[in-house]
């Protein structure tokens, strides 16, 4: 009787074993996500993933297939984005591999994005003769909406922003500010730095990089600060 049923646990660990090893165990992808270009939906069958993508702005409204590998990292390959994988961090982040492409999120409908992830995060703003010396913006992304402030080096606010992505040919938070009016930003595609374009009556090169980087390629030229 002993004997039958140490085998029965050994059975029970053994399994309990295997169903944590492999793809199909890391069904951890499935469900809502906020991402930094549109609301993804995922829902995977052992190691097939689809993705149902609503873009902000309503654009790309697309439906993409992929498969977990051995690490855990959903794998995909699009003719809309390209091809890319997903790494999770944690149960509640998702990110990009490529360091030229970001495509991040976190879990649930219409939630805050973390700093780094779309807008969200410190930027870095070079002065360029319009913005004050020592100024940077603290942006927050919340689904398609961008709200922030811009401030001096003193770390007083100057300046407030409002707006809303728009994700088609590249993206970009469309809005404007208290002191300046309409405004947008435009984003490369590695998510690194920004321009500043509508500021009527100036043709400087308006840029914002995120914090940490001591450089980021835009449209045709690099923000430096």
């Amino acid at each position: 009787m002993k004997n039958i049923l140490w085998a029965g646990l050994l059975i029970l660990a053994l399994s309990t074993s295997l169903i944590g090893c492999g793809p199909a165990a890391l069904n951890t992808f499935a469900g809502t996500w906020t991402a930094n270009i549109g609301t993804v939906n995922f829902v995977q069958q052992n190691d097939e993933i689809t993705g149902t993508i609503q873009g902000y702005g309503g654009f790309w409204d697309e439906t993409f297939t992929g498969t977990l590998n051995e690490n855990g990292e959903a794998v995909f390959s699009t003719e809309w984005f390209g091809d890319f994988t997903l790494v999770l961090s944690g149960a509640d982040t998702f990110k990009s591999k490529s360091s030229d492409l970001s495509f991040c999120g976190t879990r649930g409908a219409n939630t805050e994005l973390p700093a780094g992830c779309g807008f969200s995060g410190k930027w870095t703003v070079p002065s360029n003769s319009v913005f004050l010396d020592g100024s940077y913006m603290i942006l927050k992304q919340v689904g398609a909406n961008v709200t922030g402030d811009l401030y001096a080096g003193n770390d007083e606010p100057y300046d407030s922003f409002t707006g809303a992505v728009e994700w088609g040919k590249g993206w970009r938070a469309l809005g404007a500010t208290t002191e300046r009016g309409e405004l947008s930003l435009w984003i490369n595609a590695a998510e690194t730095g920004f321009e500043f374009v509508g500021i009527q009556g100036n043709s400087q090169r308006l840029c914002a990089i995120r914090d940490g980087l001591a450089s980021a390629k835009l449209s045709s030229f690099t923000c430096e600060p």
